[in-house]
């Protein structure tokens, strides 16, 4: 099923890769490949009878269009209207000793690794967004959370390094997928190189940037397209991530961030004109969901009847171009959303007291246990505090400093310190030199 009109505006770039134009002159490109290292290894076709060839492998917009509508058996219909442009003896070189699934797979290898280098590009783009965006906030006061819940204090541009790292890892994932799925196969009825020599099968491939598949059937192993459909949905769930913390950042009870919106144009609701919804976010962690689904499709098809049967076609002539254009749309997405976000600064502080100091508790707990107490009494001891905090409402350094049990171990100046968040925040930079946002 072919992207929604709506979103492949947005990755036109990709679309054309699985377009029909796309589709049958990136087998045209096997053709020549094969063609040029025959005349390398033996001079035949001969360099004028390969001029020719070329030119009849050159498709026109008519010829686009005539295959497209054409039934049956694609491979001949290709073969045959390139054949027809060419006197017999010329046209007789073209797809000799192959099958169809040579020209298909290997094609379709060329047609995943070129999505593979337009959405990596879009990674890249987004990892750029987000070293920036983190460097920016670097010093931007947030709690941190676990559970949902407030554990201690940290700062915004540390969670957006946690972001930058996991895009960043994205963009060799791509390096991966390109490595698996660099293969080709020109090797004949089952893969058994009766009509085609290995040689010219090696010489082929590699003008063309690919290594034959060692050991093929009549197609090349599902495998390498599992490993790549299964690589691309760890990349939606990177981006699923992102905007899944930014949807619950812009909640109406955290507050703190907000998705470019411009009430010129958008509305929220239709009933509630209040609304300023994180809709874009959302709709990345749809796309997510069906970049997963069709890495599901596409492991189904790993396991084909003996040599090869044709129940993997069906699927992949959607799988990997849906499984590309929602990757690039999801991407350039985020990077609408991370480029144009609103950081509300004054509720991250906000939200930092809403546990009555509770977030300083651990502090109080590391800061008693040098000074003689035994862990398990001075947890027991601080969670009784803090818990009175939150359940009263009342500051725990108030709390702790009518406490004689705390008084016994620290003074006013000293229970003051505890409750100070730049303590939390000594080795910030840590996660930002290892990522090299900041110089060591």
């Amino acid at each position: 099923m072919p992207l929604p009109e709506r979103y492949a505006q947005e990755v036109a770039d990709v679309v054309a890769i699985w377009l029909p134009e796309g589709y049958f002159r990136a087998q045209t490109q096997i053709w020549n490949a094969e063609l040029k290292a025959a005349y390398q290894l033996d001079g035949l076709p001969t360099l004028e009878q390969l001029a020719r060839i070329r030119q009849a492998l050159i498709l026109s917009p008519e010829d686009i269009a005539a295959l497209n509508i054409a039934k049956g058996h694609e491979t001949n219909k290709l073969l045959r209207r390139v054949q027809s442009k060419l006197p017999t003896e010329d046209g007789n070189y073209v797809h000799r000793g192959n099958t169809s699934s040579d020209v298909l797979d290997t094609s379709l290898s060329l047609q995943i690794r070129s999505s593979i280098d337009i959405a990596q590009g879009d990674f890249a783009k987004l990892g750029a967004n987000l070293q920036k965006f983190a460097l920016q906030h670097r010093d931007t006061l947030q709690v941190g959370r676990s559970h949902g819940i407030h554990a201690l204090p940290h700062t915004f541009g540390r969670q957006v390094a946690g972001w930058y790292s996991d895009v960043r890892e994205g963009v060799t994932i791509f390096d991966k997928a390109r490595d698996a799925i660099s293969y080709g196969k020109l090797s004949g009825e089952v893969g058994t190189h009766v009509f085609i020599r290995p040689e010219l099968e090696e010489l082929a491939l590699s003008q063309l940037g690919l290594k034959p598949d060692p050991a093929p059937s009549q197609v090349i192993s599902r495998v390498r397209h599992a490993q790549v459909a299964s690589l691309m949905a760890v990349n939606g769930g990177i981006l699923e991530r992102i905007a899944t913390n930014v949807r619950l950042l812009s909640m109406t009870d955290v507050g703190e961030v907000r998705e470019p919106f411009d009430p010129r144009e958008q509305q929220g609701s239709s009933a509630m004109p209040h609304k300023r919804n994180p809709e874009l976010s959302e709709r990345i962690c749809g796309l997510a969901r069906l970049i997963r689904g069709n890495a599901l499709a596409q492991l189904e098809s790993m396991a084909l009847w003996f040599e090869r049967d044709i129940s993997h076609s069906s699927v992949e002539r959607s799988t990997f171009q849906d499984i590309f254009g929602n990757l690039s749309y999801a991407a350039r997405l985020a990077t609408h959303v991370i480029g144009g976000l609103v950081v509300y600064t004054d509720r991250m502080s906000e939200n930092m007291g809403k546990t009555y100091g509770g977030i300083y508790s651990s502090r109080l707990l590391n800061e008693l246990l040098p000074r003689g107490l035994a862990r398990t009494d001075a947890y027991e001891l601080v969670k009784g505090l803090s818990q009175r905090a939150l359940d009263t409402r009342t500051d725990l350094q108030a709390l702790a400093s009518r406490d004689p049990k705390i008084r016994e171990f620290l003074t006013t100046e000293e229970l003051a310190e505890v409750f100070q968040p730049g303590y939390y925040l000594r080795n910030i930079d840590v996660a930002f030199k290892r990522l090299g946002i900041l110089e060591e």
